[in-house]
């Protein structure tokens, strides 16, 4: 009795799994996933090769650049990238595992690129690519000639700075180190940063103060233009030295802050309508806490003169 009940039981389960498979909701999807693993990979392989297709190959006219190049970066700078070696070859496949790491690597070499920030592959048949690109700052006088730097002391290809480019930087003088032998590569020299940092800070400055260059100078007779060793000034169109102090990075706690030397300067010309007073040129220090002091160059025992600083 107990065993024809058991049977019953499992036939009324085999029944109704057997009435739920044949339930269209059931079925069909079922029925779809049977064919799919014998019919899809049959049309995966009759697929057409995507890369064989013109829109699926890099075109080197199709490369964007963002941003557009700054006016300092030489016209051909676009041309001379996607024409070098390390530029992936026409027709190359923008579905290659390598082909951005390629294209970086292109941009990346180029001595006007700091930073590649990310390539995107577009179809049809092109890449994007987001640029840091290097900013010339000022010029540094050698024994050999004027060397353009950015910001970080990086050497930059001064050749392609000229006319009204050329001349917007700021000089700067009393540099001996050893000039870095190529373009795009860092001046190992903390003075060469530290005037490039001040020829930053005083961008917007350089022309109503009327400066023609930064000055490094050195207080300890080994030479050394490291740290407090290291004096920055700045000489006037009329022959005036502003005795600056050190880089505007310093984080010495008796040095005053950009803002505040930037500030004495504009006191100083409020007061004498210029930098360079008809009874100049004179020495003029904005290092001091309360106090501009400035004495003229014209006799080595003139008298240095104060001005109290305005709060």
């Amino acid at each position: 009795m107990v065993e024809s009940q058991e049977n019953r039981s499992d036939d009324v389960a085999k029944g109704g799994i057997s009435a739920m498979l044949w339930r269209p909701g059931v079925l069909v999807p079922v029925v779809l996933a049977l064919v799919g693993t014998v019919a899809v990979p049959k049309l995966v392989r009759e697929l057409p090769e995507l890369s064989e297709y013109p829109a699926y190959q890099l075109s080197r006219s199709a490369v964007q650049v963002i941003p557009e190049k700054p006016d300092w970066v030489p016209e051909d700078f676009l041309l001379s990238v996607t024409g070098s070696e390390k530029w992936p070859e026409d027709g190359t496949s923008l579905l290659d595992a390598t082909l951005v790491e390629r294209v970086a690597e292109a941009f990346a070499e180029h001595r006007w690129v700091a930073e590649v920030e990310r390539v995107e592959r577009r179809v049809p048949a092109g890449v994007v690519v987001r640029l840091a690109f290097r900013r010339p700052v000022a010029w540094i006088e050698t024994d050999s000639g004027r060397v353009a730097v950015d910001v970080t002391g990086v050497r930059l290809p001064g050749e392609d700075l000229v006319g009204e480019t050329a001349e917007r930087y700021p000089v700067v003088r009393g540099v001996t180190s050893q000039t870095p032998a190529t373009d795009g590569v860092a001046w190992n020299d903390p003075s060469v940063v530290a005037a490039a940092q001040l020829a930053v800070e005083l961008e917007s400055y350089w022309e109503p103060f009327d400066l023609v260059a930064i000055v490094v100078k050195r207080r300890d007779p080994t030479g050394n233009s490291v740290g407090d060793h290291m004096i920055l000034e700045l000489l006037t169109r009329g022959g005036s030295r502003v005795v600056w102090g050190r880089s505007p990075s310093t984080g010495h706690p008796g040095e005053l802050t950009t803002a505040q030397k930037i500030g004495r300067i504009m006191q100083f010309i409020s007061h004498f309508d210029s930098l360079d007073p008809p009874d100049g040129p004179f020495e003029i220090n904005i290092r001091h806490w309360h106090e501009i002091i400035f004495r003229s160059l014209k006799s080595a025992s003139a008298r240095s003169r104060t001005l109290r600083v305005l709060r």
